[in-house]
């Protein structure tokens, strides 16, 4: 196979920054013995990861890239999405699917890690046990005809998993979010960009924020000279400043928090929490303004899991 020719320079030097990513990626997040497997067809490459997981199965991931997103200072990134095949034959989609899932598990295939990508993180890591494609593809395309038929779609026409001739899958589609929910909502499917990043210097660090968000205090102004140094541990998960404006700016000194709302009119009082964690998305609709007490809360209460969720359905309120 050759390089297409709607494919540019640039669209293949991303794909190689992704690739070139991703065994570190899985390594930060408990993956042992991982070897990264490169087939080349002319400029085009397919790419195969084995490793054993944090619990101990070994696994041969086949990776597909998402379309490489261009942002726009007028547009955030709504949509994220994969092409499977790059097309069907005799107009049968789900049996070309299915030749392949059953032709890729005879070569020992047992999933498939479709990525997105975002400027130096990796967004989204969806791992999809192969058995499972024919159905997450099954449902988004009879999700996307039900959505065409209410005419849900506005200006679009097509079907979200035919795309053109070539089968789909969805990560991420804001305008229609049921689309997306079909993959992330098969108990089989998890998003290794939520896996806590493990190994040296980030033990129990997590995928949270609460290193960064929290306020550190600065040991050097207590006590006397001679003093012993404290180290400070700290994640370096990349933020856009704007992202924390915003928010503050949203928030107008009042914690967002419905069962608080605690309020002062002075800078510094709030803390910028990212319920998903900071390193899954730094969006303003991941973001709530929170006071020190309910900001320990989210990460440190017993039942932090129900707050963050309690969080997470507000936020969806921020989500446009």
């Amino acid at each position: 196979m050759s390089g297409r020719s709607f494919r540019t320079p640039e669209s293949y030097d991303a794909e190689r920054i992704t690739r070139d990513m991703l065994e570190e990626f899985l390594q930060y997040r408990g993956f042992r013995d991982v070897k990264d497997d490169r087939k080349y067809f002319g400029k085009s490459e397919s790419q195969t990861l084995y490793a054993t997981t944090p619990t101990g199965d070994r696994m041969a991931m086949r990776v597909r890239l998402c379309w490489r997103r261009v942002i726009l200072e007028s547009k955030s990134l709504t949509q994220s999405a994969a092409q499977l095949l790059s097309k069907v034959k005799n107009n049968d989609w789900e049996g070309t699917i299915r030749a392949k899932v059953e032709r890729e598990r005879g070569e020992g295939i047992t999933h498939y890690l479709i990525v997105q990508r975002d400027g130096d993180l990796i967004t989204y890591a969806a791992l999809i046990p192969i058995l499972e494609l024919v159905t997450i593809w099954c449902a988004q395309r009879d999700i996307s005809i039900s959505l065409i038929a209410q005419a849900k779609l506005g200006r679009r026409h097509k079907n979200h998993a035919m795309n053109g001739s070539s089968p789909t899958i969805w990560l991420q589609d804001k305008g229609a979010p049921e689309v997306a929910a079909a993959l992330w909502d098969n108990s089989g499917v998890q998003d290794l960009a939520c896996f806590p990043i493990q190994g040296v210097g980030f033990e129990n660090l997590g995928s949270d924020d609460t290193f960064d968000d929290m306020p550190i205090p600065d040991y050097s102004l207590i006590g006397s000279d001679g003093a012993p140094a404290v180290l400070n541990l700290r994640s370096h998960v990349k933020r856009d400043q704007r992202v924390r404006t915003a928010v503050l700016d949203r928030a107008k000194g009042k914690c967002e928090r419905a069962q608080c709302n605690a309020a002062r009119n002075y800078p510094g009082f709030l803390d910028v929490h990212h319920i998903l964690g900071a390193e899954k998305s730094d969006r303003v609709w991941n973001c709530i303004a929170l006071c020190p007490n309910c900001h320990r809360e989210a990460h440190y209460a017993p039942d932090r899991e129900k707050i963050n969720g309690d969080l997470l359905v507000m936020a969806k309120g921020f989500y446009g």
